[in-house]
């Protein structure tokens, strides 16, 4: 009888800063439909370069679990259509997004919502849903 180690395996753990944007189709769908499918399709994503995808195992479409010292949630990689720096992913400004932000505002007033400094792997939990978000920010 062999056993399924594969499955205690983590997946391997890779840096990455997140720029976060504002987004005309995603602010279209959240006016038409309230965070509805469309809405949650464009928000619960992470846009990353061909190269970074290819080098960390990761294929468009897949599963990703993103976390830093401030929170952690799953959303769906996507191949960025732009020729993307090395190491840089992109999100959609949106609660899912945000829940990586600090509230740390370094004296400005305003958190740091452009160089989010977290690790990225591949996961198979489904994606995290809106109210798993909004139930982590009410402790707070």
């Amino acid at each position: 009888m062999s056993m399924d180690f594969g499955k205690f395996l983590k997946s391997p753990e890779y840096d990455i800063k997140i720029i976060t944007y504002r987004d005309i189709f995603q602010v279209e769908a959240l006016e038409s439909d309230r965070f509805g499918e469309e809405y949650k399709k464009l928000s619960a994503s992470i846009s990353m370069s061909k190269i970074d995808l290819q080098k960390m195992g990761i294929k468009s479409g897949d599963r990703v679990k993103i976390s830093n010292n401030f929170g952690s949630l799953v959303v769906q990689a996507r191949e960025s259509k732009r020729d993307e720096p090395e190491g840089l992913a992109f999100m959609v400004n949106s609660p899912w997004s945000n829940s990586l932000v600090s509230g740390e505002t370094g004296g400005k007033g305003i958190p740091e919502f452009k160089n989010i400094d977290a690790k990225i792997s591949l996961s198979k939990e489904e994606i995290t849903t809106l109210d798993k978000l909004m139930k982590a920010f009410s402790h707070i």
